[in-house]
């Protein structure tokens, strides 16, 4: 089985997430290609699909948005999981905001994922823009210190769980062939 695994990441932490995954299903020995979505390969010569993507203002990023309509098509023909990194899944109920708000407005109509994975994700305060440290500001009303956000919060342990049901959904299906 191979797999074609493509990522948006905006400061890296989604991609680190996407070679995670890659590796817990290389050691499963799913054959897996990491790609950053600006330089994905042609879809049509893997089994199966991952596509994951940072989350910014209730949204993935837009390349990866572009990619999923420009390749809708393809995506469609066989299995894809989905996996998003967002800081809001630390907070209190923050997996069912995300759950509840988020994905209505990033689910492909014409795809059906297999398995999502919500997992949050990290701020290294260093790397993002004014932009950025604004929105943070305005999220939390501005009387949240920015530096209580900036952190590593991924569930690593979450991660790998979530890549071993799909390494099992993908041998499910290798088998029924």
């Amino acid at each position: 089985m191979r797999v074609l695994t493509v990522y948006a990441s905006a400061h890296g932490s989604t991609a680190e997430v996407a070679r995670f995954i890659a590796d817990v299903w290389n050691k499963r020995g799913i054959e897996t290609d990491v790609s950053a979505v600006g330089s994905a390969p042609a879809l049509g010569d893997y089994d199966a699909y991952a596509v994951g993507s940072a989350i910014h203002h209730g949204l993935w990023l837009p390349e990866m948005a572009a990619f999923v309509r420009r390749s809708r098509d393809t995506l469609a023909t066989k299995p894809v999981y989905l996996w998003l990194n967002c800081l809001r899944v630390i907070e209190p109920e923050g997996y069912a905001y995300v759950t509840n708000n988020y994905l209505p407005n990033i689910l492909e109509r014409n795809l059906s994922f297999r398995k999502i994975g919500l997992f949050a994700g990290k701020i290294d305060l260093a790397t993002i823009n004014e932009d950025e440290r604004w929105t943070l500001t305005f999220r939390y009303d501005g009387r949240e210190n920015l530096d209580r956000l900036a952190g590593d919060f991924r569930d690593w342990d979450g991660i790998r769980n979530w890549a071993e049901q799909v390494a099992d959904d993908l041998e499910t299906i290798a088998s029924r062939r």
